[in-house]
């Protein structure tokens, strides 16, 4: 007995298939996940409107100090560039962005040397960091909302300042302005919590503590800056307008000459991952040999398929049964011509049959058949006239039937 396949050709097809591509997508999600969830992860600290944001800093800037320029990539627009870093951000991708400015700086202004020879001042490519503090989560069916759910990595936050500091968290009534060196500063309206400040060697104070540690600072004689505690310039921070007037003086004082003209940039949010196998392998210029490879494998997986199947066994040169001998003796026939005396043949053998079971010895009779059940006489008729195989079939398939209605 034939045992049926426990699954259609077509499921079979469909499993293999989805299987192929469910380990294809783990194998570029294993490979490209981290710059897909930069991608469609949360939107960059500058668009996001929930507390922890800067959604209403950018809008702020965007109407009373953009930058003159728009049509330049903002790492290369002589306005501030506000960065705004998350706890994930990687030190180096910060600072390839104020390398990059620091050297459009030098260039533009004729290089180092010439600088140097000629006394004139480089030109200004400042840009202010504004590290991260808290750690969010969404709440969920309530939009944009977030809660708090812990403050950063303090270790992680002092990476992200170029340059080598040391920690604090200060009590917000030891903060206050420096203003001999920035007079254009303004006093903020401190949140209630302490603030978070880093010290060291090459970080100038802005706003800081009585002890020296900065909350806002610039990095040497650079044009780079570092606001080290958001909570004074994020949504939350500008619902008061004591610090919208401060965060606008603040632009003012690092870079007064362009009257704190500034914009946002959202690359850090969108930086390249880290470069691995998988990257290499679909990614130019080897992005061509993998597609080929994988439409080998393809091209290979439905030749084996067309190929291959059940094993074979090897066929008996005369069947063996009953139905065989039949088998053999119909192709015997069909081969000798003889089909078409089939018929007249199977009718005396079947009347001769019938007569001795039915008739109790009496001479064999198409009639006397008939009249015991009707309908042999017009069968026993097709048979002697057939003259193909068709027709002597068919009416053997009604003597057939006829013999089970009469039971003989």
């Amino acid at each position: 007995m034939k045992q049926s396949s426990p699954f259609a050709v077509r499921t079979v097809v469909i499993l293999v298939v989805g299987g192929a591509l469910l380990l294809l997508a783990s194998i570029l999600m294993s490979g490209f996940g981290d710059e897909i969830a930069r991608a469609t992860g949360d939107a960059p600290a500058a668009d996001r409107k929930d507390g922890a944001g800067y959604h209403a800093f950018q809008r702020l800037v965007t109407a009373m100090q953009p930058p003159e320029f728009t049509d330049v990539d903002p790492r290369e627009n002589a306005a501030i560039l506000i960065l705004t870093p998350t706890e994930a951000t990687r030190p180096e991708d910060i600072k390839a962005i104020v390398d990059k400015r620091v050297a459009m700086a030098s260039a533009l202004s004729g290089g180092d040397d010439f600088v140097a020879e000629e006394g004139h001042p480089l030109l200004r490519y400042p840009t202010l960091i504004i590290l991260p503090k808290w750690q969010v989560e969404k709440l969920p069916l309530q939009g944009g909302r977030v809660q708090r759910t812990g403050e950063a990595d303090s270790g992680k936050l002092a990476k992200l300042v170029p340059a080598d500091v040391d920690w604090h968290r200060e009590d917000r009534s030891d903060v206050g302005v420096v203003t001999d060196d920035y007079p254009a500063l303004r006093s903020f309206a401190l949140p209630d919590r302490a603030l978070n400040a880093v010290a060291g060697d090459s970080i100038t104070v802005m706003i800081g503590a009585r002890d020296g540690a900065a909350v806002l600072g610039q990095v040497g004689t650079s044009d780079t800056f570092v606001l080290v505690d958001p909570d004074l310039v994020n949504n939350r921070a500008l619902a008061d307008e004591r610090n919208a007037k401060a965060a606008l003086a603040m632009l003012r004082a690092i870079d007064p000459e362009h009257d704190g003209r500034a914009l946002f940039d959202r690359s850090l949010h969108y930086t390249r991952g880290e470069r691995n196998l998988v990257k290499l392998l679909f990614l130019p210029p080897f992005l061509g040999v993998t597609l080929a490879l994988i439409a080998a494998a393809v091209l290979a997986g439905i030749a084996a398929a067309g190929r291959f199947g059940p094993p074979m066994r090897e066929k008996r040169a005369v069947a063996a049964g009953k139905r065989a001998l039949i088998d053999n003796i119909v192709a015997l026939t069909r081969l000798a011509g003889r089909t078409p005396l089939v018929g007249p043949r199977y009718a005396d053998m079947m009347l001769e049959l019938l007569s001795r079971r039915l008739l109790a010895g009496e001479a064999p009779s198409a009639d006397r058949l008939d009249r015991v059940h009707p309908g042999y006489a017009d069968i026993d008729r097709r048979l002697r006239d057939a003259r193909t195989e068709g027709a002597a079939l068919a009416a053997a398939k009604d003597l057939t039937a006829w013999k089970k209605e009469t039971g003989a």
